[in-house]
Formats: structure tokens, sequence, C-alpha cells
């Protein structure tokens, strides 16, 4: 519940173009119910930590009309920023190699990571490849577990073609070395073949979480078994 001191609530279109305008915020839905603002529903990219986008946003509402949001009114939804590339082959002629759809690969790959967050609580679902199908990941949890629950989410999309009876997330972080951002992954797999420790890792080059995903999968693929 939001709250300017007695005053009338300040017009939602308003508020909506000031929200527009922080860092990292690409859309926003402001949604009032009688003298106060029920839901704010902002997409954004993944540059910057959900989080902060929520403080932002409680600043920039305080600042400018004198009312206070409630974080927990606050739905934060960060998607890819980056969109498939189509190559448009005229009728008739072949595609050169390099254009050519790859043929499915029979390990998972990586097709999307979105992170939504509602206060300090975190939702994420990853989007993995295999042979061709897209299948979806989900993990919940506080926002502070990051790059877990992204690893977690993996996990859950693949967990039915692991072979393995439990899976757990030991470590995902991001550590750097060599001067570079690298995202970890350290899983512990149950197996009929025994207890399995793996390790992944990818190079963080636009987003923590993209990176992580990676990571995850790279782990993964090192005990992955077609069915």
């Amino acid at each position: 519940m939001g709250s300017n001191g007695g005053g009338s609530l300040p017009d939602s279109a308003d508020m909506e173009r000031a929200v527009s305008r922080v860092a990292g915020v690409q859309a926003v839905r402001i949604v009032t119910a009688g003298d106060r603002v029920s839901e704010v529903h902002v997409l954004a990219g993944r540059g910057r930590p959900p989080k902060q986008l929520v403080r932002d946003i409680q600043s920039v509402v305080l600042t400018n009309f004198g009312f206070e949001i409630d974080y927990r009114t606050v739905s934060v939804v960060q998607l890819e920023d980056e969109e498939p590339v189509v190559v448009a082959v005229p009728e008739g002629e072949a595609p050169s190699p390099a254009e050519a759809p790859a043929p499915p690969s029979p390990r998972p790959a990586l097709a999307r990571v979105v992170s939504e967050s509602t206060g300090f609580d975190a939702d994420v679902r990853v989007l993995v490849r295999l042979n061709g199908t897209d299948r979806e990941g989900v993990a919940r949890g506080s926002a502070t577990a990051g790059l877990k629950l992204v690893a977690e989410a993996v996990i859950d999309a693949v967990r039915p073609h692991l072979g393995a009876n439990a899976v757990d997330v030991e470590y995902a972080d991001v550590v750097v070395t060599g001067g570079r951002q690298v995202a970890v992954a350290v899983f512990r797999l149950l197996t009929g073949r025994g207890d399995h420790v793996v390790v992944g890792a990818a190079v963080v080059r636009r987003d923590p979480n993209d990176a992580m995903a990676k990571a995850a999968l790279d782990a993964v693929n090192r005990l992955y078994t077609v069915d």
C-alpha cells in the first residue's frame, strides 16, 4: 500500500511516464484501486538486478509525486535482450552451409532465460532446446538466491533425461579468474552408477543469468544420456 500524506492518488499515466525513464525499464503498467497502487508491472532488460529496479521505481515515484509504493506490489519481468536472427532465402534457392539451420543436437542447449521478481521473491524460467523440442524448467525462491535459481531451473528442464535419482546444486556463482568473470556450476548427482560431481563453466559475456544457465548445461552435459 502507498501513501502520499493524505493527498489524492497521482495519475497512473503520469507515474508510468516517470517510471519508464528508469534505466533498464522497457515498459510499465500501473494498476490503481481506490486511493492506492495495487499493482506495478515492469518489463525490463537483464542488465540490472531486480531489487535495484524496484528501489529505483520507488524512489522515482516518491521524488516526483510524494507517493510511496509498496515494493510487494512491484512485479519485474526480465527478458532475453537479443532476438534470434532469421535468414531469408529466395524461393528455389538453397541456403549456403553458413545459412542452413543446424541439425538438432542430441544434447540440451540454452534457448532463453526469463527472470521475474515480485518484491523480494524470484521466479526463473529456463527454456532448453533438446532434439528440436523446447523444454521449460522453473525454479522459485528468494531473489537473493539469484544464480542458484538459474541452475536449479536448468536441472528442472533436463531432469527426466539425466538418469539421476537426485541432483543437488552445490555451487552456483560468478568468480573472477584471469581478469574475466566466469560462471561456475557444481552439481552432485546420485545415479545408478554411484555418486558423481560434475562442474561446468561459462564466461560472462552479457549477463550473469545467461552465463550461469550455460555453465549449468555444461555441467549436466558431462553426464547427459540420450533416451
